[in-house]
């Protein structure tokens, strides 16, 4: 059995890489960034108001009122210290002005302004907010609003991202059904392929969901079909060593080469990863719903890109535990970044991941995990831009 981190190197060693795309930007929320993005002008692109209120010349006035620029408007010529000039909000500043007074602020004596003002005041400065060729977003972001927000205010209409794979998620098993059907003794609803599909919608991935009952002769067609339309394939269940457990061999029979079967890691220990000479890839994700968001979160992560990293973080209180596998436990962050890691009662629980923030990787050997210790946490990727 192979420990986790040689598994995440077997996965790396064989994830590929697929030829990027272009999407307008309304389509590219979550999807990868393939290319940086530099501003191509200066932002602002012209010195501009802030305010609402009056353009003046001169620190001092009374000012003479000699024209107006709403937003939109062509930048107006120079005035003069004795000049005003009414502007809008998002308007050209005309040269040579000192400050700008708030509307608020200014009033009229014997025709004339009246105000205080101060150099520079409410000018929201050519460039000031990003000089042209201003890294606006590097490559290998993820897609957030704000990034597409400033790309827009670059004039891109597209960006250049990753291109993703088609995923199929087959869930096998005579007790799984889908959820708003009639349950029958001894089974229950099938939640890993939501679970799965959610996870994959958040990267852009859009994944066809399949289901195959315990036999061969369905499990068979079911993969002949998905191969022919994916580039990953994701099982859940069946691959333990049960006489109803029938993927990997029929995996194997389609063309599948197992790179792995069993990870030293608890939940999920059954979890396996095999590929095609086609490049195509399947995991055979374990089918307790704990074990199934480990190996997605883990495992199936890192073949799309997202590389596992940790962050550090401190253990609220003391707990205990038996050595042996390396361990991923559901944990909630305090509002102080402690971490205090959540009860569940095993990796049939479906319900551990409702409280939780992410998942703590524990050392294979650790007895105690003490009060204060620096503990390795993975936030879930919903969370990470918390």
């Amino acid at each position: 059995m192979i420990t986790v981190d040689e598994a995440l190197s077997i996965i790396r060693d064989h994830r590929p890489s697929f030829p990027t795309e272009r999407m307008e930007l309304r389509n590219a929320l979550g999807r990868v960034l393939a290319k940086d993005v530099v501003s191509p002008f200066d932002i602002p692109l012209f010195d501009n108001s802030a305010m609402d209120g009056f353009a003046v010349g001169s620190p001092e006035g009374p000012w003479e009122i000699v024209g107006e620029v709403a937003a939109g408007a062509t930048a107006p010529g120079g005035i003069q210290p004795c000049e005003a000039v009414r502007i809008f909000t998002g308007a050209p500043v005309p040269t040579r002005t000192y400050g700008i007074i708030a509307q608020e602020d200014a009033s009229e004596q014997d025709g004339l302004l009246v105000g205080e003002v101060r150099k520079g005041g409410h000018v929201r400065l050519q460039a000031e907010e990003a000089p042209v060729g201003h890294l606006v977003a590097q490559k290998g972001a993820t897609l957030t609003p704000p990034h597409l927000a400033a790309c827009a205010s670059c004039g891109l209409a597209t960006v250049e991202v990753r291109g993703l794979p088609n995923v199929t998620i087959l869930s096998t098993g005579n007790e799984v059904v889908p959820p708003g059907q009639s349950l029958q003794d001894g089974q229950i609803f099938n939640s890993n392929a939501t679970a799965l599909s959610s996870a994959l919608a958040l990267r852009g991935i859009r994944a066809q969901v399949r289901h195959a009952p315990d036999s061969q002769e369905e499990l068979r067609a079911q993969i002949h079909e998905s191969i022919q339309s994916s580039e990953l394939l994701i099982t859940t269940g069946g691959v333990s060593v049960g006489a109803h457990d029938l993927v990997r061999a029929t995996m194997e029979e389609a063309g599948f080469h197992l790179k792995f079967h069993g990870v030293a890691v608890k939940p999920g220990k059954p979890i396996a990863f095999g590929t095609r000479e086609d490049g195509k890839a399947w995991f055979g994700l374990p089918g307790n719903p704990l074990s199934t968001w480990v190996g997605y979160l883990v495992f199936v992560s890192a073949w799309l890109g997202d590389e596992f990293q940790c962050e550090s973080r401190q253990i609220a209180k003391t707990m205990d535990r038996k050595p042996g596998r390396e361990e991923f436990l559901p944990a909630k962050q305090l509002p102080g970044g402690e971490i205090t890691i959540l009860n569940v009662i095993g990796s049939h629980a479906n319900f551990g991941l409702l409280e939780s923030d992410g998942l703590v990787r524990i050392n294979p050997n650790g007895i105690t995990l003490a009060q204060g210790e620096n503990i390795e946490f993975l936030p879930f990727p919903w969370n990470r831009n918390r």
